[in-house]
């Protein structure tokens, strides 16, 4: 069983965020497994140096989405978004360094924080985006 199960509460509609977001989970699987399979930092290291361009393109992807769609909220999300990859580059560069060890605790951290965040954040932007979307197609109301 993965480390990271997709789950459907995880999809929020919207095809490209969802196939990006299948690929974060398979990158952190990836991962997972080869620091429980003890693998070489080489190769674990590669694949943290995978995960971490992903997020900064999916990260990208999905704000051009956000703020096409007029996302009330984008600057917050915006925020959460710049949060992890400061996080996860300042242990790709202890990791690197020798100085840190990938742990069962930081893989639970990601898996984590990417559940929470697509299942509020991301979940919230979609359906914001689609509810205001869905008013503006309303046809304005005659006076009688």
């Amino acid at each position: 069983m993965a480390f990271f199960q997709w789950k459907e509460t995880l999809t929020v509609g919207n095809q490209i965020i969802d196939h990006d977001h299948q690929k974060l989970v398979a990158y952190v699987n990836e991962m997972h497994g080869a620091m429980m399979a003890g693998h070489g930092r080489d190769i674990v290291g590669s694949i943290l140096d995978k995960l971490v361009a992903y997020t900064k393109e999916h990260f990208a992807r999905e704000e051009i989405v956000w703020k096409s769609g007029q996302y009330a909220k984008f600057a917050e999300h915006k925020k959460e978004h710049e949060d992890l990859p400061k996080t996860v580059s300042d242990l790709q560069v202890k990791y690197k360094a020798g100085t840190c060890t990938l742990s069962v605790d930081v893989m639970n951290f990601l898996r984590n924080w990417l559940t929470e965040h697509i299942v509020k954040s991301d979940h919230a932007a979609y359906e914001a985006i689609k509810a205001s979307a869905h008013s503006a197609l309303k046809p304005a109301s005659l006076p009688h």
